[in-house]
């Protein structure tokens, strides 16, 4: 199937370079290409795209004037990719709608880089097809509780977590921000998030996390001490893991990523040192976003004894991660982001 695409981008060198990308995909077509916010509207009325890739910084109408129309107006999955230096726009623009977001290298970088071509296309192609997936109407609700009594059933004669690792990419900084939303305040079990975000984009997100939910959030620093009633942020560029055994003091690793690294922060990486140090303890919890990154560490967390959650197919923006995890039998449940907040207390020793 091929997916309509509309690039909205003031630069005109930058609208060429994306045009030239989307042009290598045999999934996407290009149906406009808007040089300000009054143009993307008016192409998205006669166009109707399947899926916008947005600028933020427009003359005219900016990125957010575009996106709020969007959102009450046409219903299409938006794609952000803007610049390092917006980076705090961009989480502004994901609370507003935006399903995921890309960034914007400068582009003498953007016209070399086929990596950034590939992970753009990859990005931009599975958010067009996700859209385009119609669920039936389900009971949520009703899923989620007979879910989360099954799940405490089954592993009420089990050791509960004492570190929980949450792991995703394309989708999942909105999933983790409404999971914290409904997690209880007296939570104290330490929870280390590893999401797929480029150096500069974590620490934003950290602080954007303090703001918004009651917990107290930060990038990890490496040999800290890990503390309960603490929110850690896997820290973008590096990857993530912990030292030490669940008994005693656990501690960061944290290393550079290398140019052969795929995916940064690895979320294999952080669950796999969690299965290590603290067994049947870890608990992994694996939300929307692309490929099977996550698959390796759930298994061996599950191998261990430990629990392993994953984010449902209705409520997951990219079933992919939580779907490689899920087709290898080794997930306790499936949930949406709201129940999987429910069953944490439930599966964690929220002991302090």
């Amino acid at each position: 199937m091929t997916y309509r695409l509309l690039i909205a981008d003031d630069s005109p060198l930058y609208r060429l370079r994306l045009s030239q990308i989307f042009a290598a995909s045999d999934r996407l077509q290009i149906v406009g290409l808007a040089a300000n916010g009054r143009e993307a509207i008016a192409l998205i009325k006669e166009r109707r795209p399947d899926v916008l890739v947005l600028d933020l910084e427009m003359p005219e109408l900016d990125g957010f004037s575009v996106l709020r129309w969007a959102m009450k107006n046409a219903l299409l999955p938006v794609v952000v990719c803007s610049g390092l230096g917006e980076r705090e726009s961009v989480f502004r623009a994901l609370e507003a709608g935006a399903v995921d977001f890309i960034t914007k290298p400068e582009l003498r970088n953007a016209i070399r880089s086929e990596e950034f071509a590939e992970h753009l296309r990859q990005r931009v192609e599975a958010v067009a097809e996700a859209h385009a997936r119609q669920a039936l109407p389900r009971d949520e609700e009703k899923e989620s509780h007979l879910a989360l009594t099954r799940l405490a059933q089954a592993r009420a004669k089990r050791t509960r977590a004492c570190i929980v690792g949450i792991v995703g990419s394309a989708g999942s900084p909105a999933a983790v921000g409404l999971l914290l939303s409904r997690l209880r305040r007296d939570f104290c079990v330490p929870i280390i998030i590893a999401l797929h975000m480029p150096q500069g984009f974590t620490r934003s997100f950290a602080e954007r996390l303090s703001r918004t939910t009651s917990f107290t959030a930060r990038e990890a620093r490496d040999s800290e001490h890990i503390n309960n009633s603490q929110l850690y942020i896997a820290p973008g560029g590096h990857h993530t893991t912990i030292k030490g055994h669940a008994d005693e003091k656990l501690f960061f690793n944290i290393a550079p990523s290398s140019a052969n690294d795929f995916y940064t922060p690895s979320a294999d990486k952080l669950l796999g040192s969690l299965a290590d140090s603290c067994g049947e303890k870890s608990m992994a919890v694996v939300l929307t976003g692309m490929g099977d990154d996550g698959l390796r560490g759930a298994r061996a967390i599950h191998e261990r004894g430990g629990s392993v959650l994953v984010e449902s197919r209705d409520s997951a923006l990219i079933w992919g991660m939580p779907r490689a995890v899920s087709e290898a039998g080794l997930a306790d449940a499936e949930l949406t982001p709201t129940a999987i907040a429910a069953a944490l207390p439930l599966l964690c020793d929220n002991s302090d």
